[in-house]
Order: structure tokens, then sequence, then C-alpha cells
């Protein structure tokens, strides 16, 4: 796991408070975790994997601080779903931040 300290001095973060910071970079590794069961996932060099820890960590930041809203809404007999696809959304986010640090890609390797 990524900590703060990389996070602000390497990385050079500023959108994640550092008390904030851990459980957000521990939800980062969790999902990259979760990416490599479905992808080969190779490091571009000695600090990539971290870069991609805190910008991952970012967006979960970013989607804790939305303002929840009306995902569902029945009138009468018609019945509404907004935002049916937002934990897809917020997996393509984190596959799509990764990708700018890792080698990210389904099949044998090359």
């Amino acid at each position: 796991m990524v900590d703060f300290d990389f996070y602000a001095n390497t990385y050079l973060g500023s959108a994640i408070p550092e008390k904030a910071f851990s459980p957000m970079a521990l939800r980062a590794t969790q999902a990259l975790n979760g990416f490599r069961r479905s992808y080969q996932i190779l490091p571009t060099d000695g600090i990539s994997e971290k870069m991609a820890l805190c910008a991952m960590a970012e967006v979960f930041y970013g989607a804790s601080r939305q303002q929840a809203g009306v995902t569902a809404a029945t009138v009468g007999s018609v019945s509404v779903r907004y935002g049916a696809d937002a934990s897809r959304s917020l997996q393509r986010k984190l596959l799509e931040q990764a990708k700018i640090y890792l080698d990210i890609y389904r099949g044998a390797r090359r």
C-alpha cells in the first residue's frame, strides 16, 4: 500500500487530505488487486504501481465527495432508475487511471 508521504511528495497530490488518505489508498489497493484477477498488470518502472494507486485513491476520494442523489423513482406504474451504471463507471475510471502508469491488458503476456 502507498503512504501519504509518497502521495504528497512524489506523486505531488493535493486532492486528498492526510486524514482521508489511508482509507482511499486501501480501497485503491483492493481495486488493483481485483483488476489482477481479470488483467495482466505489469509495472512500467519502480514507482509506477504506487503512482497508479495514488491516482486511483483520488478517484475514490472524488466519488466519496459527490452528493448522493435520487437513484430511483416510481410514479404510478412507471418506474425509472438513475445511475444504475455508477459502479461500472467508477470501475472504468479506476482502470483508466491505473493504465496511465501500468501496462494493463487481457490475454497472454506480450
